[in-house]
């Protein structure tokens, strides 16, 4: 019996029908949570605040890092959800002798150039995790690379019968330069992606938006940047099926301490839970009674959400005034976002709340709506493999 006959034998009773019905929405979304919760979706984390760090002791390294005068990495730790303990700097970082001192003085240790230190119950290493490829989403920063590419090939030849074969994604690229009117030698390109700029939640008029660090939605968005002629074309370079719109820290709002206690009380995480009508004690009892507890019986649509104020949610996380361009499906994208998109996108149904998850015995809180373009699923949870919840992700689906 192979691993998939063990996997659907001990879950069987689970699905209605003994097995997921991959045209059964609810299947679907069961069999998603349930993968993630057995993975512990496991992939290398680049914080770039200090929202998205959950160890307090991490934290402080962080600060610290931050702080240091010439630092120019937005993320210079890395992160593994399966060693919330260790916490990797940047190899960029090990060759810089003045930030070893720096640290070495600041941490009071002798941080060792090769092998790294303990300090303050946390291990300190060297390296760059899946840097490269941005943990599980690899091939997101690979088809980045690919566009690059293409476009470099664009500008220094232009694309024509004879050399469109050269290009990864020729059709693409056709597409891409009427639209922008691109031509051999008439624009440059800035590849931004590595930035990994930061989309922190704040709160207006009592509800949840996501900000942006970069100045504007399209500057903080962007993985590459088109100069033609002091005229920028910003480009946010996707790949495949499911992706995120937005993934922001909530530890300020939804803080462990608040939880722990049965009910969270700061006025800006009650507006979160209020935005789409999630009980305040049901949700911190899904963290406080995990692994025992099954919240299955409260799972259904939401009565007392505010759609106004999840409309803004959505608005703000899409965002506008740049170029979603995607990969990885039966064809490629290439689609202006502008206000009368994202208003469409967010044109929302009521929401569905699944208290730990469309199974109901995680330590998450799953969120799903429609709307004309998009299916969505929000998710509550800890991206570094801890209890309390460090994130809100908004996945999306293109119908």
């Amino acid at each position: 019996m192979d691993v998939l006959d063990l996997f659907f034998k001990k879950y069987s009773y689970k699905f209605d029908k003994g097995y997921p019905d991959m045209n059964n929405e609810k299947d679907v979304l069961l069999l998603e949570s349930m993968i993630n919760e057995i993975l512990d979706e496991s992939f290398s984390l680049f914080p770039t605040n200090e929202d998205e760090i959950s160890n307090e002791k991490v934290k402080e390294l962080f600060k610290i890092i931050k702080s240091y005068p010439d630092l120019t990495l937005n993320d210079p730790l890395v992160l593994d959800p399966n060693a919330p303990n260790t916490a990797k700097i940047s190899r960029s970082l090990q060759r810089d002798s003045k930030f070893i001192d720096f640290l070495n003085n600041e941490l009071d240790i002798e941080l060792d150039p090769l092998n790294g230190a303990k300090w303050n119950g946390i291990t300190i290493k060297w390296g760059e995790g899946s840097r490269g490829g941005r943990g599980i989403k690899s091939k997101g920063l690979g088809f980045e690379g690919e566009l690059v590419s293409d476009l470099e090939l664009l500008k220094a030849e232009g694309i024509s019968d004879a050399n469109k074969d050269n290009f990864m994604y020729p059709d693409l690229i056709i597409e891409m330069s009427k639209e922008l009117g691109l031509e051999q030698g008439n624009f440059n390109i800035i590849p931004e992606g590595a930035k990994n700029q930061s989309r922190p939640l704040k709160f207006e008029g009592g509800g949840p938006v996501v900000s942006f660090s970069g100045g504007s939605a399209a500057e903080t968005l962007t993985d590459i940047t088109i100069d033609k002629g002091g005229v920028k074309y910003y480009l946010s370079a996707k790949f495949g099926n499911t992706l995120t719109f937005f993934n922001s820290g909530v530890t300020k709002y939804l803080p462990a301490e608040e939880i722990k206690s049965g009910k969270i009380t700061n006025s800006d995480g009650v507006a979160l839970l209020n935005t789409f009508g999630i009980d305040n004690e049901t949700f911190c009892k899904v963290f406080n009674e995990y692994p025992d507890g099954n919240f299955s019986d409260s799972n259904g649509p939401s009565t007392n959400y505010d759609i106004s104020k999840m409309k803004n949610l959505v608005k703000s996380g899409i965002g506008e005034g740049y170029y979603m361009v995607k990969a990885g499906g039966k064809s490629t994208q290439f689609t202006f976002i502008d206000s009368k998109y994202t208003a469409t996108a967010a044109e929302i149904s009521s929401p569905n709340i699944y208290y730990g998850g469309i199974g109901g015995g995680g330590k998450r809180i799953d969120i799903t709506f429609e709307s004309p373009i998009y299916s969505f699923k929000v998710n509550i949870r800890n991206k570094q493999g801890g209890l309390y919840p460090s994130h809100i992700m908004c996945d999306y689906v293109k119908k």
